[in-house]
């Protein structure tokens, strides 16, 4: 006598393995919108971790971008200076690296940043200095 096995199941897939579609930040302007996201779901309690994985980011990505968002906040005139500037439109890591520069340039901007840092209006992202 045959017996009969189970088949296989059917079912829906999970939300958590469902892949979300990563959008590449081309413009510093995507760079500071995916930013403010971050920070917003950030401030609402959760971990920066998660704040991440919501938006669908690498940490590592968002260290690297980070001055160009601070810089937008924190003195938008500069930025503006800093997008004028032909050579930025390269590339976006080269326009961050520029953004940092000015941002160690003006101790001012860098006291500003610092206190946004601590209190909670900036993403509190520490890049190791290899000097």
């Amino acid at each position: 006598m045959k017996k009969k096995g189970k088949g296989k199941k059917y079912g829906k897939k999970s939300k958590k393995m469902e892949t979300k579609t990563r959008q590449r930040a081309q413009t510093p302007q995507q760079v500071v919108a995916r930013y403010k996201k971050i920070l917003r779901h950030f401030s609402r309690g959760g971990t920066m971790s998660a704040a991440f994985k919501h938006v669908g980011v690498d940490r590592n990505t968002v260290v690297v971008n980070a001055p160009i968002a601070e810089l937008y906040i924190i003195a938008p005139s500069k930025f503006k200076e800093l997008l004028k500037n032909p050579s930025s439109q390269v590339k976006l890591s080269v326009f961050a690296t520029e953004c940092a520069a000015a941002i160690q340039e003006d101790p001012a901007i860098e006291d500003t940043i610092k206190a946004f840092k601590a209190s909670g209006k900036l993403l509190p992202l520490n890049k190791n200095e290899l000097t």
